[in-house]
């Protein structure tokens, strides 16, 4: 008589085609006979020029790689290596196989470091989203040594406006964003202040003023802004001695740039993206007062994706180091510089 308890099971469901397509690799297809640890003694044999070099590579003994290297060809039907005089040559099919196993063991390299990192809580992607007025020199610094770090750690780069910004945040798009503004409903800290400057053509008619230049004198000038949405459009109502009666919205700094340069008007832009065109003399800083330059934080906001121990926490931890670390740079500079 049969149980009427029968045996609980598990059932795995493949929820896409793409699923079921990998599925499939399993069915009707022929064994695997050669291993990554045979392949990896070939890569070591053809590295190291002889069996012996690739024994003291590996910390095995000769006698070891010899007998897998043996058995490697027996398991393929094709010779790979042959010996001329004690130094281990290619043949033409162990040239094509050599090649083709580098991806092989390269992706086996690559996936177990991926398990690592799972093991740790850390995702191999980190999605950034990055307001165009982030120092290009930071961010640099950042991948710099993302690439010196051991976890294989993959960053993407977007830019995108604060609107954007907060949408992709929302929807899972992107993990961190740096941006003017901390969207509605997530956190954020302050990462970098930018200072801002108002630059013009040295030709431009505000500096044969010679004199410190006032709001009225702005006025009659074509003010030119960087908008990226409708949204930025309106940004600098707060920037000191704004012009009112004519704007042009360009939607990057290299636009801006390119008009300044045609003696078209003056922006405000931030000091470090327009700091090689001051140095050639091509733009210069409108004589303002102290009191009227201003200075914007850039926030670092995070998204759900952001854990305790995950990648996109070390990346995020990277950035207000390397931010804090230059931002104290600027104040030593400048204390130096009042002295």
């Amino acid at each position: 008589m049969k149980n009427s308890e029968s045996a609980p099971s598990i059932n795995l469901h493949l929820h896409s085609n793409e699923q079921r397509q990998n599925a499939s690799i399993f069915r009707g297809t022929r064994p695997l006979h050669i291993t990554l640890k045979q392949w990896k003694m070939f890569h070591a044999v053809v590295e190291s020029g002889t069996f012996s070099e690739a024994a003291e590579l590996l910390h095995i003994s000769q006698s070891a790689i010899s007998y897998t290297i043996a058995k490697l060809q027996d398991q393929l039907g094709i010779p790979v290596l042959k010996i001329e005089g004690r130094k281990a040559q290619l043949t033409p099919e162990g040239c094509e196989l050599l090649e083709r196993s580098r991806h092989l063991i390269r992706e086996a390299i690559e996936l177990e470091m991926y398990a690592e990192n799972l093991r740790h809580g850390w995702g191999l992607d980190v999605r950034l989203a990055v307001d165009q007025n982030f120092p290009t020199s930071l961010l640099m610094a950042a991948l710099r040594k993302v690439s010196e770090l051991e976890c294989n750690m993959k960053v993407s780069l977007i830019e995108m406006d604060t609107s954007e910004a907060g949408k992709s945040l929302s929807e899972h798009k992107v993990d961190l964003a740096i941006t003017h503004l901390i969207p509605s409903g997530f956190n954020g800290s302050p990462l970098i202040e930018v200072e801002y400057v108002a630059v013009a053509h040295p030709d431009h008619p505000l500096f044969k003023l010679g004199r410190q230049v006032v709001s009225s004198d702005l006025a009659p000038h074509v003010h030119i802004v960087v908008a990226a949405s409708k949204e930025d459009c309106y940004k600098d109502e707060g920037t000191p001695l704004a012009g009112r009666r004519q704007r042009w919205n360009v939607n990057n700094v290299d636009t801006a740039v390119s008009a300044l340069c045609e003696g078209m008007g003056y922006a405000w832009l931030p000091r470090h993206r327009v700091e090689s065109w001051l140095a050639k003399g091509v733009l210069a800083v409108l004589p303002l007062h102290p009191a009227d330059q201003y200075r914007a934080h850039l926030y670092l906001i995070s998204g759900p994706s952001m854990t305790a121990r995950s990648g996109v926490k070390a990346f995020a931890d990277l950035l207000k180091d390397l931010a804090t670390a230059n931002q104290a740079n600027l104040s030593g500079s400048a204390g130096r510089l009042s002295a």
